[in-house]
């Protein structure tokens, strides 16, 4: 299975290296604005003056889960989890196209059922607030990025299921974001990141892996895919199937796809689902999520 890890790990870093366009003149950052035909979180910094609002809500079920040894069974007495996220994600520019202000507003509605139990809970989720700059050109249309933010626990964990770890974290990422010059400049967008999580106090410590491919497949309709590679280390080896999202130790690779409808150029309303390709010590989840993309 780590063969298989690793050569998907390898076909993605082709698929997305591919599609990006060979290096070519530097161009300032202010010349690249009018080819921002998609504005997703972390991807392109916002000028002067402009803010980014992206409110999101998600279904997430499951009802299986995978030991450490990629063993898979279903839930113990009929036994599911869901929940529903609703999420605002929100950019500023501090130094237009140089810095921006970054920060996310969940609240998380979770259950947890089986034959002889009924557990509900409703509050705020992990809030996070950071920065991210632009560090280099990559070449015309192309350019990295980097962020650092901060993970700060909006709820007590004090009713079952539990939202998350309960701890502070930080998080640093990296990536590369942009157009391909040979897909047409206005009618694709794609990024790769890599991404280091680290929650302190005995928390665990993840890294992830990002890519995303857009295309126009009209004049209003756009189709966004990615794929998401989570590997986490921490204390806790065994599933918990009643508190599935304080796991420590887990694995998973996610596929979404997403089909977006771009009303004008400051409004966009996508809608699409998701699912586990892969997990390890971790419950086998699947879903739906719509957003949106609002420019001021």
């Amino acid at each position: 299975m780590k063969i298989k890890i690793v050569s998907l790990l390898l076909v993605l870093n082709a698929c997305i290296c591919y599609s990006q366009t060979p290096v070519l003149p530097v161009e300032q950052p202010e010349a690249q604005t009018e080819n921002l035909w998609f504005q997703g979180e972390n991807s392109w910094l916002e000028g002067k003056g402009e803010v980014l609002l992206s409110p999101y809500v998600s279904h997430y079920y499951t009802d299986t889960k995978r030991d450490e040894n990629g063993n898979k069974s279903d839930f113990d007495n009929n036994g599911y989890y869901e929940n529903y996220t609703y999420k605002l994600y929100f950019s500023t520019a501090l130094i237009s196209h140089k810095l921006s202000l970054i920060g996310t507003l969940p609240y998380v509605k979770s259950t947890y059922s089986d034959d002889y139990t009924l557990d509900e809970n409703s509050e705020f989720g992990d809030m996070e607030l950071g920065v991210t700059m632009h560090l280099k050109n990559m070449g015309k249309y192309h350019y990295l990025t980097g962020s650092f933010t901060t993970i700060i626990p909006a709820y007590s964990n004090d009713e079952n299921p539990f939202t998350g770890f309960g701890k502070v974290g930080t998080e640093l990422r990296v990536g590369i974001s942009g157009n391909s010059e040979w897909m047409g400049i206005n009618d694709n967008f794609h990024e790769l990141s890599l991404g280091v999580k680290k929650f302190y106090d005995g928390g665990p410590l993840q890294f992830k892996l990002y890519g995303t491919q857009g295309y126009r497949i009209t004049e209003k309709f756009v189709v966004l895919g990615s794929l998401e590679v989570l590997l986490s280390r921490g204390d806790d080896f065994t599933v918990s199937q009643d508190n599935i999202q304080v796991t420590t130790d887990f694995d998973y690779i996610k596929a979404t796809l997403n089909l977006g409808y771009e009303f004008n150029p400051r409004f966009a309303l996508y809608a699409g689902g998701f699912t586990d390709l892969y997990d390890r010590n971790v419950s086998i989840g699947r879903g739906w999520q719509i957003f949106s993309v609002i420019k001021l």
